[in-house]
Order: structure tokens, then sequence, then C-alpha cells
């Protein structure tokens, strides 16, 4: 009896101690390891910044002739190609001017012809003849322009792309050179989320077209972010409208800041390569430069290197699960990875050590649950379920 209280003491104690010993591990980190796998991994370095696209191509378009717009053909957010009609205005002013050049023009020729027929030989005559010379000259210009003029009657895009401003109506009179009419309607062009809005009463423009198929963002660096980049620097886009990433390059970085507030920024233009659906004027960006990218390099989590007095380690597993120390060399750190110049080999495996809180390491192999394992129950078994046995009595309900 004596010897089986003082076994059941014992065993009691040993116990409580293991008790304790899980209750502070949840209440304190706990060191756990996992597994990974030596890989070839793509590290990069980059600059972030916003911006906003501008096209490459634009261009500005309004009738070289006078006269009241009589058919419209496009609109504001439309999308052109060269040599398609946008607008056109009467004939009629431009037809009468035509006719009145060319009457002219016959009336000198034919004062022309009968000076030539009356010449004398006399430096009088040769002056008359020499005068009616060039006023002939001077009216086929004339004629010249007005039969111009009459091509003018159509308003014609030079380029591709999407209208962004068309003011002119029907029934708008324009002058030569400008988009003034007497309506007072308004024209706008929504696409992605930018509206372009203008009056057809405003005579500073006429058509505005903007290329698609060029774009350019332009931002602002610090100067030690300015230190990293260089032109011809690959770039990543992303947008809010766009779907999935688009690239560019660093095109030109300005030599000298702007200073703002005590802070100097450099301005950096980027450029957007190949065709990418989707994008229009004025759409806000994000642009991460990649200054540093290093594409299939042996690399290790940083997190599993150990240096000491400059030597770095780190902890091989074998296929027996069996750990072995061993000394690499280490390359450049990017990120959260560490390039390994030599020492390891693509495939192999290592621990690493990882701590989390609960007493349960969460890193998806073995976990530690802070359990006591030293020491045996009668039966040479632990409890199981991490619980102490009901009643006050030990498994097996021995005493």
């Amino acid at each position: 009896m004596l010897a089986g209280a003082g076994l059941g003491a014992g065993a009691m104690a040993l116990w409580g101690g293991g008790g304790e010993t899980q209750q502070r591990g949840l209440d304190a980190e706990v060191a756990g390891t996992q597994t990974v796998t030596v890989g070839l991994q793509t590290l990069e370095e980059s600059v972030s910044a916003t911006g906003t696209l501008a096209a490459v191509s634009t261009d500005a378009l309004a009738f070289e002739a006078s006269g009241e717009v009589t058919a419209v053909h496009v609109e504001a957010g439309d999308v052109v190609e060269a040599g398609d009609v946008i607008a056109e205005i009467d004939t009629l002013q431009l037809t009468a001017s035509l006719r009145s050049a060319q009457a002219e023009l016959a009336q000198a020729k034919a004062s022309l012809a009968n000076l030539e027929d009356a010449d004398d030989g006399s430096d009088a005559s040769a002056a008359q003849i020499a005068a009616a010379e060039a006023q002939v000259k001077v009216l086929r210009k004339s004629v010249a322009a007005a039969r111009d003029a009459m091509g003018d009657a159509e308003l014609v895009a030079d380029m591709a792309g999407l209208v962004t401003v068309q003011p002119y109506e029907v029934g708008d009179v324009v002058s030569s050179g400008s988009s003034g009419s007497t309506g007072g309607t308004t024209a706008s062009a929504q696409a992605g989320g930018m509206t372009t809005t203008a009056s057809s009463t405003s005579s500073d423009g006429g058509v505005t077209i903007v290329g698609q198929d060029e774009w350019t963002v332009s931002v602002s660096l610090s100067e030690d972010e300015v230190a990293q980049i260089a032109e011809g620097n690959q770039v990543t886009f992303t947008a809010d409208d766009v779907d999935g990433e688009f690239f560019g390059l660093v095109t030109d970085i300005a030599n000298l800041p702007t200073t703002t507030g005590g802070s100097a920024t450099y301005a950096v233009d980027l450029q957007v390569t190949g065709a990418v659906e989707g994008l229009y004027e004025g759409t806000s960006v994000t642009a991460d430069i990649v200054y540093l990218r290093q594409v299939d390099v042996l690399a290790i989590p940083t997190n599993a290197v150990t240096t000491t007095d400059g030597v770095s380690t780190v902890t091989v597993v074998d296929d027996a699960g069996a750990e072995e120390q061993r000394e690499v060399t280490l390359g450049d750190t990017v990120g959260s990875y560490t390039e390994v110049v030599d020492g390891l080999a693509e495939g192999e495996l290592l621990a690493v050590a990882t701590a989390v809180s609960g007493g349960a390491a969460t890193d998806g192999g073995d976990q530690q649950t802070g359990r006591m394992t030293t020491g045996q129950f009668p039966g040479g078994e632990m409890p199981t379920g991490g619980e102490m046995p009901g009643g006050g009595q030990f498994p097996g309900g021995q005493g």
C-alpha cells in the first residue's frame, strides 16, 4: 500500500509537470520547423510609382474653309481610320469663289492676248505685257487655291484613333481654321472612366483624335529611387480598368530635379510596349520599374540560413529525415530569398525554423503540441488526449 501510494504520488507529480509545460506553450511562441525544397527562383527588385496614360500621337483638325456644316459622320467617342470623313460643309460659297477666280483668270488671259497682239516693240508695250503676265500668274494661283478649298469642304481624319472632341453639328457656321459655330451644343467622349467634353461654340480648336497604339506614362521618383533605375529597365503596369498586367520600358530620366516643399523628385518617362486593349487617355496606372532581375537562380528562404563568424550554414534533411549542417556560399539577397552560389543542389530539402503562437506550428509539417515526452506511466504509455485522467486515476484504473 505504501509502495503503491508512493508510485502514485510520483506519477501525479510527473503528470502535473507536463500540464504546466503545455500551458506555458499556449501563452508564448514556440519553435517549430518546416521543410522547403531548394529550387530555381526569379528574383527581382522594383520601384513603384503612379501616373496617367498619355497618347504618343494626337491630332487636332479644323475646317480650312468657311461655310455651314451640312453633314456630320463621326461623333465624340467613335474610333476612326485615316481617310474617314468626319464632317462636311456647304460648297455653294466655295463653288462661287472658284468660278469667280476662274472668270478673273480668263479675263486676264484675254487682256494679255490683246496686249501681245498690239505689241509695237516699244518699252511701254513691253511693260504692259509684263504686268499682264504677272496678273495672270497671280490669278492662276487663286484658281488653284479655290480648287483646294473645294477639297477642304470635307474634314478628313489623317490618322487612326479615338475621337475625344468633336464640336461640329449640322447647321453650325464655321470660319477657316476654327470650330466656331452658331450652335451651343456640347459633345463628349466617355471611355474607360474618362470623359472629355468640348463645346461647339469654341473657336480654339476643332476635332481631336487620340492614337490608341502608343502610350507613355510620366512618373516622379525620389533621388534615392532614381539612383537605382536606368533607361531600358522593364516596367510592369497595372490599372483598375485593365485585366492583368501590361509592360513597358523606361525611356527617359530627367537630369535635374523638381523641388517642391524642400523635397526633390525626378521626372521619369515610361513607354508602354505592345498592343494593349482597354487603354485610354488619362487612365491612372501603377508602374513597377524592375531594376534588378535574376532568372533561374538557385535560391532559398533567407531565414533558412544561419551565419556565425562569417560562415553561413543550412540544415539539410535527407530522405530518411536525418539532418545535416552544411556550409553554403551565398550571393545576393532579394526580398525574402537569398541566392545560393555553392553548397546546395536543386531538389534538396532544408529544415527552416518557424515561430508560432499558441503552442503549435502552422507550417504544414509535424505540429509541435508542447506535450511532455519524458517519463512513463504504469503500463509504459502516456495518457492520450492531453487531459488529466478523470477521478484522479491513472490509465488502466490502477491506483
